[in-house]
């Protein structure tokens, strides 16, 4: 995970749900959670892509991955294949936004009690 290329708009995402959950952090630290937040984000993503997409569309969407596409051909496979993309993909950012936040929630509770 040393190199991974977080695009700017998904950082300032995961900064964000770093902010909203009160987090004190040292920047290497910060960086560190950025980066695991990031791959559960993206293993998140791949979850509600199969249960979206249509099951036709599968296995060129696993193709795709494994041939390494660019990531804006992947997007561009999405947004032609998969109904209603861009809802599908703002409900998920959303869903995982308030999972994440909830369960910090959930083990601050369970440390003060």
């Amino acid at each position: 995970m040393q190199d991974l290329e977080i695009p700017q708009e998904v950082r300032s995402f995961l900064e964000g749900m770093l902010l909203d959950a009160n987090m004190t952090l040292d920047d290497e630290t910060r960086e560190e959670m950025i980066k695991e937040l990031y791959a559960r984000l993206d293993n998140y993503l791949v979850t509600v892509i199969v249960d979206n997409l249509p099951p036709e569309h599968l296995d060129d969407f696993i193709k795709l991955n494994e041939e390494k596409r660019t990531q804006e051909e992947i997007n561009q496979f999405l947004q032609d294949k998969m109904p209603n993309a861009k809802e599908v993909f703002a409900r998920a950012f959303v869903d995982f936004r308030e999972m994440y936040l909830g369960n910090i929630e959930k083990a601050r509770n369970l440390s003060t009690e």
